[in-house]
C-alpha cells in the first residue's frame, strides 16, 4: 500500500490515511475537531469507569454519578450553568466511596 498524506476513499462511508506503520480507517462523518471526552469527570473529578459515563457526557457534561444525583433532577437550573457546590460534591463523593468499597467476605 502506498504512503499518502490524504484522506482516501474507503468502503461502508468511510475514509483511510496510510501512516507508514499503521492504516487508520475512521467514518466519514468523524471530525478530529469534535470534543473530545475527558479522562475525568469535570465535575467531581472521578475518572469515568463505563459506558453510562460516556453517554452522560455527551448529554449533560459529567459522569453519570454527577447525572443521577444532580443533572437529571435539577434539569433546567443544569441546562442554564447551575452546579452543584463543592460542599454538595465532597459529601456525593465520599458517600460514592463508601457504597463502591472492596468488601470481602470470608
Amino acid at each position: 500500500m502506498e504512503l499518502k498524506n490524504e484522506w482516501q476513499p474507503y468502503p461502508k462511508k468511510r475514509k483511510m490515511i496510510d501512516r507508514g506503520n499503521y492504516v487508520l480507517v475512521i467514518p466519514e462523518s468523524f471530525s478530529f475537531e469534535q470534543k473530545r471526552m475527558p479522562v475525568f469527570c469535570e465535575v467531581c473529578s472521578i475518572r469515568f469507569g463505563h459506558i453510562e459515563d460516556e453517554k452522560t457526557y455527551k448529554k449533560f457534561g459529567c459522569c453519570s454519578a454527577c447525572a443521577d444525583t444532580w443533572a437529571y433532577s435539577h434539569k433546567e437550573k443544569w441546562e442554564s450553568g447551575w452546579r452543584p457546590s463543592q460542599e454538595q460534591i465532597k459529601i456525593s463523593v465520599d458517600k460514592r466511596s463508601i457504597a463502591n468499597s472492596d468488601i470481602v467476605f470470608e
